[in-house]
């Protein structure tokens, strides 16, 4: 897990309601992460490439979002990954 994400756990216990919990465990078992991951990837390389140059504002603080959850869909591939082995 990224560092900046076991911090946050570390001081508020538990980061997301038994509700949230639920929700996105349904959507990882719906959708594999790896693959979404990827996918995501994918898209966001097409947006970018397609807006050649003209980025809106928002661009900077999506892409820094989107960072943030592609570490948290790693994390989630990592810890499937050992749970297989």
């Amino acid at each position: 897990m990224p560092k900046r994400l076991k911090s946050i756990r570390k001081k508020s216990g538990s980061l997301l309601s038994p509700e949230l919990q639920d929700a996105f465990a349904h959507f990882l078992e719906r959708n594999p992460p790896k693959q979404f991951s990827r996918n995501l990837r994918n898209v966001l390389l097409e947006v970018v490439t397609c807006q050649q140059g003209n980025h809106p504002l928002y661009l900077n603080t999506l892409l820094l979002s989107m960072e943030m959850f592609f570490e948290v869909l790693d994390a989630a591939e990592d810890e499937e990954y050992h749970n297989n082995t």
